[in-house]
């Protein structure tokens, strides 16, 4: 359970942004933020959360980049892992009024309880104090494991770049709390919109992870435009509500954009945050651009 809890804090962007229809080409996950009234340029990293530590030096010029900035930026401040789990524990608990077999018909509980066994090992009789939402992460982040095997939880790519800045004994800061991810990923929908969206994933399984090894490619090219389009894709499988992909990307990107300048501006900053948050014309390239900093590739 350790394990898992922590995942659902670091795989939040791979739900993000999934239905932008602008979007820039790059080749390119480091991008360099320069101008306006910064004395010092910072830069902005795509990150894929499951990807280990160790992918920074796969990605040209960022480890300078890394080394150069005198602060890090990322989601969330990930330095107490404890409280980060018990945050995420609370916020996964299904609240006692509610039942699975209050969510679901007979039939539909029956095939979600044997799909969800299948995957996990354990049906809703013994997952049911679970939130639909936590399942439904839980099922997706076990099939994933295929893709990611030698998965450590402490030292993904964006943990390494948070611990790598507190060894050289830089500022970490985070862009929101783990209170509000979670609350995005448990609470902001219904119980039953829970349950049908995980029904829909169950039915749809195959079909999306048949999609993870273009994505993964795509984000291993660096090309934020094939991203999207195959996220785009594998959303119109179980359509996401548009309240929902606010909430996910638009919201976050936009509340981000009222603190990145002051950040950038009192340090230069190595931001990481999800790939998918840095495309489209809500994404941070074009917020920053729009805002008046120059914002450039890194290593093309």
């Amino acid at each position: 359970m350790k394990k898992i809890v922590l995942l659902f804090t670091l795989i939040f962007a791979v739900c993000s942004a999934c239905t932008q229809t602008v979007v820039q080409k790059s080749g390119t996950l480091l991008w360099k933020v320069s101008g306006k009234d910064l004395t010092k340029p910072s830069y902005i990293l795509g990150t894929l959360h499951l990807k280990p530590g160790e992918y920074l030096d796969s990605i040209p010029g960022a480890r300078a980049a890394l080394q150069s900035c005198e602060q890090v930026v990322g989601e969330v401040n990930m330095s107490d892992m404890t409280a980060m789990q018990m945050q995420a524990q609370q916020a996964m608990m299904m609240t006692s009024d509610t039942t699975y077999r209050m969510l679901y018909s007979e039939e539909d509980y029956r095939f979600v309880n044997e799909k969800v066994t299948s995957f996990i090992g354990a049906g809703l009789g013994q997952m049911g104090m679970l939130k639909p939402a936590a399942i439904n992460q839980m099922v997706v982040i076990f099939a994933y494991q295929k893709y990611f095997p030698d998965i450590n939880v402490e030292n993904t790519l964006d943990v390494y770049i948070q611990t790598e800045a507190r060894k050289e004994q830089k500022s970490v800061l985070g862009l929101e709390t783990a209170d509000h991810q979670l609350y995005v990923l448990f609470g902001m929908t219904s119980l039953q919109r829970q349950a049908d969206v995980l029904l829909c994933t169950m039915k749809n399984i195959d079909k999306l992870l048949a999609f993870a090894p273009e994505l993964i490619n795509d984000y291993n090219q660096g090309d934020l435009d094939k991203l999207y389009q195959s996220l785009e894709k594998s959303n119109e499988i179980c359509p996401p509500l548009p309240s929902e992909i606010d909430a996910l990307n638009k919201d976050r990107n936009t509340a981000w954009m009222q603190k990145l300048p002051e950040m950038m501006k009192e340090k230069s900053s190595f931001i990481a945050v999800g790939a998918l948050h840095l495309a489209g014309e809500e994404g941070l390239l074009n917020l920053l651009k729009e805002a008046g900093y120059t914002v450039e590739p890194v290593g093309l």
